[in-house]
């Protein structure tokens, strides 16, 4: 006779359908339930992602709107003598009196204005009066016409020898102006001046910051 019980599984509990589990879900449910929890934890996290950058982006325009423009950058002041004021306005003085061509100012001549040491002319005034700066010294150098131009390397190191020697300037009244004081320098720089025959230079005492000056630059003798 056929047997008619009921096949057992290999770990002998008898098979039974779903719906005959005790309180479980079944391998149905849980897919379903696994699935919706991810749907809704992605859906967080995308909120969560736009509330944190939102407010970023907020925050930095306004930030960038608030910010007051950059100041521009102010000059840079020159060297002030010890216990001088600096100048109120870098603007140079205007000359009020005539010019004159600077083959013909002599030494200890004080110019109102000083445009550079390469001008054709210059306004003198008395020294007592403000001036910006002071014929130092002037003279020929040794050279002959014929000589050949030794460069303005070595023009440079020799007007600077002769523009600095010992015994042209008042110490007394470098002392007042300090470390400002400067001697600038004027020859024949290019070999078109020097093969013209030009062998004269003038050296000009004035102060770095330009200040108006009063007194007189050169020693006495």
């Amino acid at each position: 006779m056929r047997d008619r019980r009921p096949r057992t599984r290999p770990d002998g509990a008898a098979r039974t359908d779903d719906r005959s589990r005790p309180d479980g879900l079944s391998r149905r449910g849980w897919l379903i339930l696994v699935g919706a929890v991810g749907a809704v934890a992605v859906a967080v996290l995308s909120v969560a992602a736009f509330a944190i950058a939102a407010p970023a982006g907020h925050a930095e325009a306004d930030l960038t709107a608030a910010a007051p423009p950059a100041p521009p950058n102010p000059p840079e002041p020159g060297p002030t003598p010890l216990g001088l004021p600096p100048r109120p306005t870098p603007t140079p003085p205007v000359a009020t009196v005539p010019e004159q061509p600077v083959a013909g100012i002599p030494t200890g001549a004080c110019l109102q204005v000083f445009p550079s040491p390469r001008a054709a002319a210059y306004p003198v005034v008395d020294c007592g009066a403000p001036h910006i700066a002071q014929v130092l010294s002037k003279g020929t150098l040794p050279q002959p016409a014929g000589a050949a131009f030794p460069g303005a390397q070595a023009l440079n190191a020799q007007v600077s020898d002769l523009c600095t020697a010992p015994g042209l300037l008042n110490w007394d009244w470098v002392a007042v102006w300090n470390e400002d004081v400067q001697v600038e320098l004027r020859y024949p720089d290019t070999a078109a001046q020097w093969a013209s025959g030009d062998r004269t230079y003038e050296c000009f005492v004035d102060t770095y910051s330009r200040h108006e000056l009063t007194g007189n630059a050169v020693a006495a003798h």
